[in-house]
């Protein structure tokens, strides 16, 4: 870059040179995050366990979650917006949830009794004190209980060496399935109390008579550069609409 000036023209020495020309480079890199999460576990109605891959990519305030596997879904979350958008990305067809409309769906009177039903929901966090290290994080061991329309017990082992919150995102899944019902901040400040990023999640619940046991454990944590663009629906994608207080479909992003 040469500046210029009314007297003389002057010289900026070659590594000064050299790093200015690259600024605009080093602004963009490493601007995201890339994500990478095993899940194993068993459905209700499979024949054995199972296990998938999760590719979550977080940039320029938004989440994008590509699920694999047979269903090859993936969801987009802008937490700017309030608008999530889950893309069928084999049917090439996709829908958005507006987390606004949700809340107001559900405080219709005839949602009164499901309100009812999630809002008794109780959740509970103990920290353990136990420790160990998962992969490439020393990890810290947190139980949590979750009561009501169903029982979930959760083993949550959480590392404070990641530094990246994504409570905006989980906060805006829980929003989408349930609106904004009474209790839903005590729950989610007694959720609060994990401190740091959820490394390996161990679920336990009880279905149709069956005990379901799922784990999600994160594998890969590293920064990025990540297009704006790849947060976007692709233009030959169809657009579907659903009704309002449909639940969205299963995701795995890291949450607790």
């Amino acid at each position: 870059m040469t500046m210029i000036h009314t007297a003389r023209r002057t010289r900026l020495p070659a590594g000064l040179l050299l790093a200015t020309l690259l600024l605009p480079l080093l602004a963009i890199a490493g601007d995201g995050y890339y994500i990478e999460t095993v899940n194993r576990g068993s459905a209700v109605m499979s024949e054995g366990p199972q296990e998938s891959l999760t590719k979550t990519y977080i940039a320029a305030g938004k989440m994008k979650v590509v699920n694999s596997g047979e269903s090859a879904d993936s969801m987009i979350l802008d937490p700017e917006s309030g608008v999530i958008t889950f893309l069928n990305d084999g049917l090439q067809q996709y829908f958005t949830i507006n987390v606004d409309d949700v809340a107001k769906a559900m405080a219709d009177p005839s949602m009164a009794q499901m309100r009812a039903m999630i809002s008794e929901t109780k959740v509970s966090v103990e920290d353990t004190g136990e420790s160990r290290r998962i992969g490439d994080w020393e990890c810290r061991k947190y139980v949590v209980t979750k009561q009501g329309m169903m029982q979930v017990e959760q083993e949550v082992w959480a590392t404070e060496e990641i530094d990246l919150d994504v409570r905006p995102y989980t906060r805006m899944m829980r929003m989408a399935g349930a609106g904004d019902i009474p209790g839903g901040a005590e729950q989610m400040a007694e959720l609060d109390k994990i401190k740091g990023f959820p490394i390996l999640t161990v679920s336990t619940m009880n279905m149709m008579g069956t005990e379901v046991r799922t784990e999600t454990e994160v594998t890969a944590v590293r920064q990025e550069t990540i297009a704006t663009d790849f947060f976007t629906v692709p233009d030959d994608y169809q657009l579907k609409e659903i009704g309002m207080g449909m639940a969205p479909p299963a995701g795995h992003p890291p949450a607790h």
